[in-house]
């Protein structure tokens, strides 16, 4: 029977510590706090939207120069086609 209770208490301990390492207790407080989870979302939101724009701005640079360079080659029909492409993201 002790042996048990001491089994008990052992898994009770551990799964308090897992807890304790979690973060429980400061995200229960985080959550008590709805202007900090507020502002914190917003600066999660104004730095995803900058990694995505930056992102995107980064590939499509590169997707712009390996175009321009299979232009560069003048194969037919490709080269055509990929200069009116360019033609219409330049906007023109």
């Amino acid at each position: 029977m002790n042996t048990r209770n001491d089994k008990q208490q052992a898994q009770a301990e551990l799964l308090l510590e897992r807890l304790d390492n979690a973060g429980l207790a400061e995200y229960v407080k985080l959550s008590q706090q709805t202007g900090k989870i507020l502002w914190l979302n917003f600066l999660s939101g104004i730095a995803r939207g900058l990694g995505f724009s930056i992102g995107a701005t980064l590939v499509l640079a590169v997707v712009y120069k390996i175009l321009a360079r299979i232009i560069s080659m003048n194969i037919p029909y490709l080269t055509d086609l990929l200069q009116q492409v360019m033609n219409m993201a330049k906007g023109g």
